[in-house]
């Protein structure tokens, strides 16, 4: 035994003293506590015997679905298919291309689609009719001279009976999920048969006309569809009680881009000139621009189908995305949603 050991053995320390004495108290302690109770299990259940669970919390009273909202009324725009124009992937480098194979592919994609939101918003609402606007530029047409042609991939007289039959094949799909499908038309300026823009006799001298009025031919046997096909490039259209506007925008001053001020001064006239008549308005849906755009809280700009083409890239330089756009009204609150389709 060395002289450390000797000393903790014969004279050891008092803190140690301490804490050996605390041992042997708890070890007595939990001795005389087995010998009352008996196993370590029966020690544990014993305890756990004292512990309270939480009471359990008290239900809450949530708003559940009843399908007792407003109807919805549904209302698709389309505008600006631009059918037959040719939009180059290598000339969009890589960033847009259309041709007539990605003209019938969206024109399925949107009334997928269309479908496919409707039936969300059945979840919560009946949803029984349904609006198609078609505002303008079915076709891209050949309004331009040589040097500033857009580009075909189908010449007019093949694209024309092609874009009716693509339409109507639309209408009839559709109008098998609705009760009744009641469709609004309006040209726009690309299908004109004229150089410049005119005022007059505007539908009789347009292409777009031409492919309405063979759209309503091949669905004459649907009962549910109601064609309203007006001659005027404006058209007033009452959606549950809400009055809508109808057009291209023709009738507004284009400047370079997209003439924001011009457009709303357009409507603020056009407000004046039908006031206290039956042709005022309380919402404006507008082709032409080529995107999706909300200007004084109810004139939406909708957006194309086409999207992006060499003019707008190189041109105005702008991306344009490939859209369109689906809303819903209520008899009470007017447009309550708007649902751009992405394409």
């Amino acid at each position: 035994m060395d002289r450390d050991q000797f000393q903790k053995q014969y004279d050891p320390d008092p803190k140690e003293v301490a804490v050996q004495d605390y041992i042997r108290k708890l070890e007595a302690e939990n001795k005389a506590l087995k010998e009352r109770i008996g196993t370590d299990e029966r020690l544990f259940d014993y305890i756990k015997g004292t512990i309270e669970a939480f009471p359990g919390p008290k239900p809450v009273d949530y708003p559940r679905p009843t399908l007792k909202h407003d109807a919805l009324h549904a209302v698709l725009n389309v505008t600006d298919t631009h059918a037959e124009e040719s939009v180059l992937f290598e000339e969009m480098e890589g960033l847009a291309e259309y041709d007539w194979d990605i003209f019938t592919r969206r024109m399925a994609t949107t009334v997928s689609k269309t479908l496919e939101l409707v039936n969300i918003m059945r979840q919560a609402s009946n949803v029984r009719y349904l609006d198609v606007n078609f505002l303008g530029d079915l076709l891209t047409g050949k309004i331009q001279p040589q040097e500033e042609g857009y580009g075909n991939s189908l010449t007019m007289p093949v694209a024309l009976p092609k874009v009716a039959y693509e339409i109507a094949r639309m209408l009839v799909s559709l109008s098998a999920h609705f009760e009744k499908v009641r469709v609004r038309c309006i040209c726009g300026n690309h299908g004109r048969d004229t150089a410049k823009l005119v005022y007059k006799m505007t539908a009789d001298r347009n292409w777009d006309m031409s492919i309405y009025l063979a759209a309503q031919y091949m669905t004459e046997n649907c009962q549910n569809i109601e064609w309203e096909i007006p001659r005027a490039i404006m058209h007033v259209s009452d959606v549950v009680g809400w009055k809508c506007l109808l057009s291209h925008s023709m009738q507004v001053n284009m400047t370079h881009r997209t003439p924001y001020y011009p457009i709303e001064t357009t409507v603020d006239m056009e407000h004046k000139a039908r006031a206290n008549t039956d042709k005022d308005f309380h919402y404006v849906f507008m082709g032409h621009w080529h995107h999706y755009a909300i200007l004084d809280n109810n004139i939406i700009l909708c957006p194309a189908m086409i999207g992006s083409n060499q003019y707008s890239r190189f041109r105005l330089h702008k991306h344009a995305i490939a859209q369109q756009l689906l809303c819903f009204f209520t008899r009470k609150h007017g447009l309550v949603t708007q649902w751009p389709i992405k394409l």
